[in-house]
C-alpha cells in the first residue's frame, strides 16, 4: 500500500489518497465520522477543535459502502481558514523549513508542520483499521504518564493548570495490539523489520521523540537468563517478526512550542499525548494491514481473510 496527503492547516481543504486497499472491505461514512470526532474531542486539545467539524467527502474507491480495490481519495474541509502572521515560533520547525525551501514567510512551513495533517491520515487509515477489525485484530491505546505524573486522576487538573498558564507538557502513551498472528514482518533487510516500520510511522507524528517496544530502554537492567524466562519483555516482536504475543509499544511526546493565543484562537494543544496515542492506533493499523496484504496478498479482502484464517488455524 501507499498513501499521500496534501493541504495546509488553514487552507480550504486537506486531502489524501491511499492505494492498495483490497476490494470488499465493508465500511460506511459513520465509521469515519466517529473516528474524526474522537480525534477532535480528546483531552488537551486547542479551541480550534470547537471550530472544525471535519466534514469530508469520499471522492473515489468506495461503492455501496465497500472498497472497490481502486485508489481511495478523501478531502476534509477546513473551517478555520485564517493564516497566522509571519511570526517565527521557536522550536516549532518553521525556521529550518524556511531555510530549506528559501521561504520568506514562516507560515508556509508552519501550515504543513501542523498536526492538522493527521486528520486526513486518520480518515484514510480507517480503512486499514476496519480491515484489521474484520480479522479480529484489536488495537488500543492509553496514556500512562503526563509531565512525569502517572496518576491518571490528576491528568485533568494538570491540563487545566497548563492551559491557564499558556504552557504545554509532554507525556508517555502505550499502544497494544491484540490477537495478532506470528510471522508478520521480515529480517531480509533492516528496513523490513516490523519494529522499524512501526517506529518510522510513529515518528511521523511531529511531537513524538522516542519509541520503545516491550520493556524497551529498561531491558538494560535484565540478563539474558531473565529474558529467556520472560520473552514477552520484547514486546511481541522478535527478529523483526511478530511473535503472536500482544505487541506493546510506548512513545513519548514533547511539550509543544506554540501555545499562545492569536485572535482568541490557540495555535497549539496544551498536550499532544492523548491525541498522539489515538492517532497512533491508526498509523499502526496501516503498517499491520500492509504486512498482512504482503503475506496473504490478493486484490480481494475475502481471499486475504481466508488465507489469514487458514494460516492462523495451522499454527
Amino acid at each position: 500500500m501507499n498513501y499521500l496527503t496534501a493541504g495546509d492547516s488553514h487552507g480550504k481543504y486537506i486531502c489524501g489518497i491511499i492505494d492498495g486497499i483490497p476490494s470488499g472491505i465493508s465500511i460506511d461514512e459513520e465509521y469515519i465520522k466517529k473516528a474524526l470526532a474522537k480525534r477532535r474531542s480528546l483531552a488537551g486539545r486547542s479551541i480550534r477543535q470547537n471550530i472544525e467539524k471535519d466534514d469530508f467527502e469520499i471522492i473515489s474507491g468506495i461503492y455501496k459502502n465497500k472498497t472497490t480495490g481502486m485508489p481511495i481519495c478523501i478531502i476534509i474541509k477546513n473551517k478555520s481558514n485564517k493564516r497566522y502572521p509571519n511570526k517565527f515560533i521557536p522550536l516549532h520547525g518553521e525556521y529550518f523549513g524556511a531555510l530549506k525551501y528559501k521561504h520568506d514567510d514562516y507560515s508556509i512551513a508552519r501550515e504543513r508542520l501542523s498536526q492538522r495533517e493527521t486528520a486526513i491520515r486518520v480518515a484514510l487509515f480507517c480503512f486499514t483499521r476496519k480491515m484489521l477489525e474484520d480479522l479480529d485484530i484489536k488495537i488500543e491505546s492509553k496514556v500512562i504518564s503526563c509531565y512525569g505524573i502517572k496518576d491518571e486522576t490528576k491528568f485533568d487538573k494538570l491540563i487545566k493548570k497548563f492551559s491557564k498558564e499558556g504552557n504545554s507538557f509532554g507525556g508517555i502513551f502505550e499502544v497494544k495490539i491484540k490477537n495478532i498472528i506470528p510471522g508478520l514482518g521480515s529480517f531480509s533487510q533492516g528496513c523490513d523489520r516490523l519494529q522499524s516500520k512501526i517506529s518510522a510511522i510513529l515518528f511521523s507524528i511531529g511531537s513524538i521523540k522516542g519509541v520503545e517496544f516491550g520493556k524497551g530502554f529498561s531491558l538494560q537492567k535484565f540478563s539474558s537468563t531473565e529474558l529467556l524466562k520472560n520473552p514477552n519483555f520484547l514486546g511481541g516482536i522478535e527478529g523483526g517478526i511478530s511473535r503472536g504475543d500482544d505487541i506493546i509499544i510506548r512513545a513519548v511526546t514533547r511539550p509543544l512550542a506554540a501555545v499562545s493565543l492569536i485572535d482568541n484562537e490557540s495555535i497549539s494543544d496544551t498536550t499532544s499525548v492523548f491525541t498522539a496515542a489515538y492517532i497512533s492506533e491508526f498509523l499502526v493499523s496501516y503498517v499491520l494491514a500492509s504486512e498482512i496484504i504482503k503475506k496473504f496478498g490478493s486484490d480481494i479482502f475475502e481471499d486475504i481473510k481466508n488465507s489469514y484464517n487458514k494460516w492462523k488455524k495451522n499454527l
